[in-house]
């Protein structure tokens, strides 16, 4: 993040009277001058006033330049526009309409990144997408697609100097409709604008769970690009977003849009799918060709990871499936078919402390894990320091989710990041620091028996079991029971969450983790580091981390049942982390890890040369979200 520079006046030539009047209201000994203030009364104020100026100024800079989990000063290019470029959003507004496209936008990201969009186009129908995504093509700008803005990495929004064209954003939150197909809904098609929370609820009348759960799900980030950045999800027998059953437009390369149809429906072709899809009231079983075989979900996952070998149960460099998938990206995603689930007919869930780390990666292997046809549902994990992270920072967040609902938070949270990116002082950590000093006026937001295992132990997990019909709950709670007995006593306490107010609760903890994180860093006044990483399935021990890092908290939590973790690291103002992470990236992978896991590359790593190739493949003209992984952001990749 570049410094921010004070720009000092070449010249000062203030003139100064003898005596200064200013109106008192009544005519005082003086007469109607009113009371008079001396030459060195006015000095005197004049610089104070100056010292106090300056000295907003130099704390608001050098804060800035601290590191935050959700900061970048990021621009984008200083071009000369070319007469398209000029033209392209009268263009796009004839194609989406006026109020649909907002010009020179400074974008901010959720986490990091931060850069200027020339034009925001919010196309409503697909055949408005792909015509936005001609109109940018012919433009010769760099295009990023955006969903709802919740990624981490800074992939969503435009890129830093280094740029040669200017960016538009082409947002597809507006196409949001959600197909369950047939009566049984056991698959669904999403637009690629249609959020996770709102599958989740669509699919409840089907008696169906959706195909992703993320943390972050109280923002509803949207389906495409989950699929575009690879993301994981709390729930263990789901696996990452994946499909090969897509509809996207990727650029040739002689610059021309070409859509690539996987869905597997039967009948329309070519450009007549949109407009058969964007009519569309519902998708029966005859609207899709039987012939189809390809996979609407991870193949085989609850085998893969209770399988435990050396391997990573996912991760983002992953070459594996149909180019939508992994893309951050490289092409537009218009709407994808996903396998759905079977609500469970019964679940227990359950707060496990630990006294250790072995003794909890024992419960997930014996329990969570036991086998492929019998898992639990869920089984994160979270150490202490997390723990006090998530009770310090959190708690108004999940008083004001509770409060205002899931499907509210949205605006707030946008309302936010804008407010962040004001060019005023302190605007970027103000939102933050109330919320630090609001924190300890609430109630704790966990039950007191929680709180209190919280604080008596070090690791703690949260492990959902449930019933399909089976015998699976009761099997797992007995293979519970049996282990917690085969442990000293006093090593593990378990809590079983009874009631609903409890469950929810639980959840909403731990998906506090990263707000309540930048919350702690800016009310603490530290720089803050969010990584994700996988370590093989294989591995028993608790992950390290380089001892020469400069780390001073490490707050560590996972998706335990997939041994892919996230952690929240803590730094003084004088480290440089771009130079900590490619340190910590380097170590992990030496340990047989994959950085990162589930958030993809976007502009904060590196990605490896053949994730590099094959995005280059998709995209040889560079057009698409130039600059993710560390690409060139120039055309043609140059």
């Amino acid at each position: 993040m570049p410094s921010l520079r004070l720009q000092r006046l070449s010249q000062l030539r203030p003139v100064f009277c003898r005596r200064v009047a200013f109106s008192s209201g009544s005519a005082g000994p003086e007469g109607d001058a009113g009371k008079r203030y001396s030459l060195r009364t006015v000095l005197a104020v004049g610089f104070a006033g100056a010292g106090v100026g300056l000295f907003i100024s130099n704390t608001d800079a050098r804060l800035r330049q601290r590191v935050l989990p959700s900061s970048g000063f990021r621009t984008c290019c200083d071009t000369q526009l070319t007469d398209a470029q000029r033209e392209l959003p009268a263009k796009l507004e004839s194609i989406v309409g006026k109020q649909c496209v907002t010009q020179n936008v400074m974008e901010n990201g959720t986490m990091v990144g931060k850069g200027l969009a020339m034009a925001i186009a919010r196309p409503a129908t697909l055949e408005e997408a792909v015509a936005v995504l001609e109109a940018c093509v012919a433009a010769d700008v760099a295009i990023v697609p955006q969903g709802a803005k919740t990624g981490i990495t800074g992939g969503s929004v435009p890129r830093e100097a280094g740029c040669d064209r200017p960016s538009v954003v082409i947002s597809m939150r507006r196409l949001d409709k959600i197909l369950p197909i047939g009566d049984d809904g056991q698959q669904v098609l999403c637009f690629a604008g249609a959020g996770i929370y709102s599958v989740q609820e669509k699919l409840k009348a089907f008696n169906r769970d959706s195909h992703s759960v993320l943390g972050s799900i109280f923002l509803n980030p949207s389906v495409g690009a989950g699929v575009s950045f690879g993301s994981g999800g709390t729930q263990i027998h789901k696996g990452p977003a994946y499909t090969d059953r897509a509809l996207y437009c990727r650029i040739t390369r002689d610059g021309k849009v070409e859509m690539v149809d996987t869905l597997g429906l039967k009948g329309p072709s070519g450009k007549e799918v949109l407009s058969f899809l964007q009519h569309a009231d519902a998708l029966t079983p005859k609207d899709m060709d039987p012939a189809c075989k390809r996979a609407a979900s991870w193949p085989d996952y609850p085998k893969h990871i209770t399988t435990f070998d050396g391997k990573v149960a996912r991760y983002n460099a992953d070459l594996t499936g149909e180019d939508c998938n992994r893309s951050e990206g490289k092409v537009l995603i218009l709407a994808t078919i996903h396998n759905t689930f079977p609500m469970p007919k019964e679940s227990k869930l359950f707060w496990i402390s630990c006294k250790d780390f072995a003794a909890a990666d024992a419960l997930k292997r014996k329990v969570a894990l036991a086998s492929p046809q019998c898992l639990a549902k869920q089984c994160e994990y979270m150490e202490r320091a997390q723990f006090d992270c998530c009770d310090k920072g959190g708690r108004v967040l999940i008083k004001m989710i509770e409060t205002l609902g899931m499907m509210n938070l949205g605006g707030l949270w946008n309302f936010k990041l804008m407010f962040e990116a004001l060019p005023i002082p302190f605007a970027d950590i103000m939102a933050d620091k109330i919320l630090w000093w609001l924190n300890p006026l609430l109630p704790e937001s966990l039950p007191k028996q929680l709180m209190q295992q919280g604080r008596e132990y070090d690791h703690h997990m949260i492990m959902e079991l449930t019933e399909f019909g089976n015998g699976e709950l009761s099997r797992l709670e007995a293979l519970l029971d049996k282990t917690v007995k085969e442990m000293p006593e006093g090593q593990v306490k378990c809590y079983c969450c009874t009631e609903a107010w409890e469950k929810s609760r639980v959840m909403l903890f731990r998906f506090s983790v990263q707000p309540s994180f930048r919350t702690l860093c800016v009310g603490t006044g530290r720089q803050g580091l969010i990584i994700d990483y996988a370590m093989p399935k294989n591995l028993t021990s608790m992950p390290e981390m380089p001892d020469d890092c400069g780390i001073e908290q490490r707050c560590l939590c996972s998706h335990f049942g997939c041994n892919v973790y996230h952690e929240s690291l803590t730094f003084g103002p004088e480290v440089d982390l771009y130079a900590v992470k490619k340190k910590i990236k380097t170590f992990l992978e030496s340990k047989g890890g994959k950085l990162p896991a589930e958030h993809g590359h976007g502009t904060e790593y590196e990605a490896p040369s053949n994730t590099q190739q094959r995005w280059k493949k998709m995209d040889p003209t560079n057009a698409m979200n130039p600059g993710v992984g560390h690409t060139s952001c120039l055309r043609h990749y140059a």
